[in-house]
């Protein structure tokens, strides 16, 4: 039986000897994005196969910066003979220089792959970009060049010695929308060492995707990768071609929106609690009230504690401990809307400001709590207090 996961935000080339995509500024809002996606095939019986295929993307967007980190494995084995075996990391900066067609990238990677006779190649980079083409009509179209530095080593020492190398890593990259639910993209790279011309890597992705939903795509990728001097008894020459469905995580996909509705509700609560919300305070008066869910006015209960609140605005305080009841006014506020009554009693959850007043009539500390309905939750000491009318 097989199970597929394949989550993406961005275009995710699953094989390129280095992984970019065609990324812009302010694509995306400031923050976080991100990916992960999962490919398992496990068979018993006749064939004894187990497949697995795994990754995932983290990325941090600004104004002017783009930073995006990047893992992916694959590892087969059929009869418990492994079939592939690679993984690697890819890390990626891009600060936009004096202008939004300029910027520069730094990146690092490091990579396996035992059936290339790969141990280990690592990468360092540093170079600029230029946004060549930006137009709704014809695309985007970078093109880039950069210094790179590269350490290899194989795993058949004795065949493939070390190397360490200095390469210059051209690329261009495009992207066409076609229409709203059809999209053309093409990567394509070219490494030449800078001592030795005719030691060079190359690499060309072409990918076809429909937008299937605002979350959901269906991608084709094909690939040719080329290395002129590869490991001993390794082929110049990789194809590879790929059908995958892709989830994209961003302000349409109802998990981020979820999460985003999630924390901006904390980050508000917090607000609140630091009496730092910008709000409008209201008056809650006898014609206003249709229904007693509309006003404020009851006695509420928390352990030994007790709020008589009046309808006027008035109320009371008593604490189990205390010999006196404390005089109080109340407040609505309406943290959401400047549409006075109406607008804060259409809430579900209404902010209630309550003064107190010591047994003189002077004024004394300032409480904020929630109220929706007959729970009333204080919001101003460090436990949380459940009260309940």
């Amino acid at each position: 039986m097989r199970y597929l996961i394949l989550l993406s935000f961005t275009l995710s080339y699953l094989f390129a000897i280095i992984d970019i995509s065609a990324v812009d500024f302010k694509e995306k809002n400031e923050g976080f994005s991100g990916a992960v996606y999962g490919s398992f095939q496990k068979k018993r019986g006749n064939t004894e196969k187990d497949e697995a295929e795994y990754g995932g993307r983290v990325q941090y967007d600004t104004d002017e910066t783009i930073t995006w980190l990047q893992v992916e494995v694959e590892k087969d084995e059929v009869r418990g003979i492994t079939t592939d075996d690679n993984a690697f990391i890819h890390l990626r900066h891009i600060r936009q220089l004096y202008s939004p067609k300029w910027a520069m990238e730094f990146y690092t990677q490091v990579k396996q792959d035992k059936f290339k006779n790969v141990k280990n190649r690592t990468l360092l980079g540093v170079g600029p970009r230029y946004k060549l083409i930006d137009s709704e009509l014809y695309g985007k179209f970078f093109i880039g060049v950069s210094l790179m530095d590269e350490k290899l080593d194989y795993t058949a020492d004795e065949l493939d010695p070390a190397e360490h190398n200095y390469r210059v890593s051209n690329y261009f990259s495009y992207k066409l929308p076609v229409n709203d639910i059809f999209d053309l993209s093409f990567l394509s790279y070219y490494q030449p060492k800078i001592d030795n011309g005719s030691d060079y890597m190359t690499a060309a992705i072409a990918e076809m995707t429909i937008h299937l939903t605002k979350v959901l795509d269906l991608s084709y990728l094909i690939e040719f990768d080329h290395d002129s001097r590869p490991p001993t008894d390794i082929e110049q020459t990789d194809i590879v071609q790929k059908f995958s469905f892709v989830y994209r995580f961003g302000s349409d996909d109802p998990f981020s929106a979820y999460a985003h509705n999630y924390l901006q509700s904390l980050e508000e609560l917090e607000d609140t609690n630091a009496s730092e919300a910008i709000a409008v305070e209201i008056e809650t008066v006898a014609e206003d009230i249709k229904d007693p869910r509309d006003t404020f006015a009851g006695e509420w209960n928390f352990a030994n504690e007790k709020f008589s609140i009046f309808l006027d605005g008035f109320g009371s305080y008593h604490h189990g401990d205390g010999i006196y009841d404390e005089k109080l006014t109340w407040k609505l506020v309406s943290t959401e809307t400047q549409e006075g009554v109406l607008g804060a009693k259409n809430q579900s959850t209404k902010l209630v400001i309550i003064r107190f007043e010591d047994e003189e009539g002077r004024p004394g500390r300032v409480e904020n709590y929630l109220w929706s309905n007959n729970t009333l939750v204080g919001l101003s000491d460090s436990c949380v207090r459940l009260f309940k009318r």
